[in-house]
């Protein structure tokens, strides 16, 4: 009896979590003309595939495909290749000032982005990086990667120093020791972490927004808001965007998944 209740409550969450998706899925597919119809109807006569065929005349969105690709893609790099050294070096060395660093590390993510638009804002600009792919990826860097150092501190915190030890001991350095033992060891919380970077730089918003100004250098999420416009808002364009923007997570998430659900077990476990 439990079993069937606990199912019923699941099946039930389920839908509510999906829900949005379908109805989004429902407009993306209609006419114009029939989208802000009342009562709202889940299906019509006239559904199509047009609106994912106007939205490329629209708005260039292969152009901010190329971009958030490009942005999520490098920032991603960049955050694991700073994050695991910084990582590493919390789990493995105590210095003064160590736990400070950290907790200033969590602080950091409790800032809200407006709070320092301004000076990236000026910083970019005198760096002549505004609109900017650089820029923009630099950026996601700096805010993801407190984030990533802190995932990544617990998941070096879980492999036995023995282990490192060990090599240094067979003649091994640091560097050798990190990149040949303790990396392929940490490779479950690495790729949890790397979906969790991709997916924060591949969703952002504000900084996107505010730091690009050319549809050369726009991402999805930006674009998707130039859909409402002054004299028209094309909804079922933009439920069409926000579906094709849902794909590569979806194919990412669906490539890792083993390897994120291992990364989460071992964080679990810590």
């Amino acid at each position: 009896m439990k079993k069937t209740l606990l199912s019923i409550v699941m099946i039930v969450l389920a839908l509510l979590v999906l829900l949005p998706v379908l109805w989004t899925l429902s407009t993306s597919m209609k006419p114009l003309s029939e989208v802000n119809q009342y009562p709202p109807q889940w299906t019509s006569s006239a559904m199509s595939l047009k609106p994912y065929v106007d939205m490329f005349f629209y708005l260039p969105f292969l152009t901010y495909t190329l971009n958030s690709l490009i942005v999520a893609c490098s920032s991603t790099v960049l955050t694991l290749l700073f994050g695991s050294l910084a990582a590493f070096a919390f789990s493995r060395f105590t210095f003064p000032g160590k736990q400070v660093f950290l907790l200033i590390f969590l602080l950091s993510q409790m800032l809200p982005g407006a709070s320092v638009i301004i000076p990236l804002f000026q910083l970019l600009q005198k760096a002549e990086l505004y609109d900017t792919y650089w820029g923009l990826i630099l950026v996601h860097t700096a805010v993801l990667l407190p984030f990533v150092i802190w995932l990544l501190y617990g998941f070096f915190q879980t492999i036995p120093r023995e282990i490192e030890d060990a090599a240094l001991i067979d003649g091994c350095s640091r560097m050798m020791a990190l990149r040949k033992i303790i990396l392929p060891l940490a490779l479950p919380g690495i790729g949890a972490t790397a979906l969790f970077s991709f997916l924060g730089s591949w969703n952002e918003f504000f900084f996107a927004l505010i730091l690009t100004s050319s549809d050369s250098t726009r991402t999805i999420p930006v674009g998707i808001g130039l859909f409402v416009g002054e004299y028209l808002d094309v909804w079922n364009q933009m439920a069409a965007a926000a579906i094709l923007f849902s794909i590569p997570p979806l194919i990412l998430f669906t490539l890792t998944r083993k390897t994120f659900i291992k990364g989460l077990v071992a964080g679990a476990s810590k």
